[in-house]
């Protein structure tokens, strides 16, 4: 009996230190690199054309356009330049009413790990992006270059008609924006097989993205003033707001990796895993049309299709530029996007 209960109490000293050494919490700290973007171009939806206006004749006939920066606005403008010969055109904004975030460049963060037994463990994982923009390349010189082509535009359409004291000019402020995007994840890994002093296992699980920072944006705004044959002072605006957002979203992450140990304690991981989810890039604009009050009349272009000026809409003569303008309309929604990330991990049992 003596001897039976010294050797279990020698088996259970022998046994009490290597539990109390089992290590079953790591956590760990990455750097690495993320290889682009890849996924769905997203969806460009243009405001479609206006409501018709009342003009002369429907031989000659003109619609509400929101804004002249972009989209039908501008096509109109220049299809009435074309006619006229004139040789002022404005460039439209729409090839940079897109999202061209590719995602590219740093990213490092933390994970925590709990081992649930020999193959399994629960990961939370934290991945910070180094910051970039998500407008298309070439943004604001875009903006800049349709600002510049405004008053060409004008000047040449209103050197065609009986006009005095003719003033355009147009302003613009354009942001690329600078934001980082983070993702938080929970994961499970999945010990698959040893190779020597390396271990390797495999990943999945999902969580949400955020960012921090500023989206891009662009103000601009076209002014031009003039009078209808000495008689009928004409002054209008056009306000046009483009804005970039990304709400939260959520994605999927797969991967896997090595691990291998420096020490009892300390550990070297090797990690390669994408995350997937949709784009939730949106772009939306607001365009405010302005045509200040004065005595009435009217001139129009009598051109298909035609522009037409008017000081006083009551009249039952509208301008081309009015209308109820936009008021976050959205002209570009993103569709699906993937990162892929390769990290180096140095990590910490306790």
């Amino acid at each position: 009996m003596t001897r039976t209960l010294v050797a279990v109490l020698l088996a259970a000293a022998s046994v009490a230190p290597a539990a109390a050494q089992e290590r079953k919490w790591e956590i760990e700290v990455f750097g690495g690199a993320v290889f682009g973007t890849s996924g769905g171009e997203g969806t460009r939806t243009l405001p479609p054309p206006g409501l018709p206006i009342v003009t002369s004749t429907p031989i000659f006939p003109s619609r509400e356009v929101p804004s002249w920066f972009f989209g039908d606005g501008a096509l109109l403008l220049n299809d009435v330049n074309e006619q006229f010969g004139a040789a002022g055109r404005i460039v439209p904004l729409d090839p940079f009413l897109v999202s061209a975030d590719n995602g590219a460049g740093g990213v490092f963060g933390g994970r925590l790990r709990r081992r649930l037994n020999a193959r399994y463990a629960l990961e939370l994982s934290v991945d910070v992006l180094s910051k970039s923009s998500s407008a298309p390349d070439g943004f604001a010189g875009g903006v800049e270059a349709t600002r510049q082509s405004f008053p060409g535009a004008f000047t040449s359409l209103l050197a065609s008609g009986p006009f005095n004291q003719v003033v355009t000019d147009a302003t613009a402020s354009a942001e690329a924006g600078s934001r980082r995007d983070m993702t938080a994840t929970a994961a499970l890994n999945v010990h698959l097989a040893r190779w020597g002093a390396f271990a390797a296992y495999a990943t999945g699980g999902g969580g949400i993205t955020a960012g921090t920072g500023s989206m891009a944006t662009a103000d601009l705004a076209g002014r031009y003033r003039f009078v209808i044959a000495a008689e009928v002072p004409i002054s209008e605006t056009d306000t046009t707001t483009i804005r970039f957002e990304r709400p939260v979203g959520f994605v999927v992450v797969v991967g896997g990796g090595l691990r291998t140990d420096l020490s009892e304690k300390w550990g070297l991981t090797i990690d390669a895993r994408v995350h997937i989810g949709p784009d939730r890039t949106r772009i939306v604009i607001d365009a405010d049309p302005e045509s200040a009050l004065g005595p009435a009349g009217f001139i129009e272009s009598f051109t298909n299709p035609a522009i037409q000026f008017s000081s006083d809409p009551s009249t039952g003569r509208r301008s081309t530029l009015s209308g109820p303008g936009l008021d976050g309309f959205e002209v570009f929604e993103g569709s699906t996007r993937s990162r892929t990330m390769l990290t180096l991990a140095l990590s910490r049992r306790f």
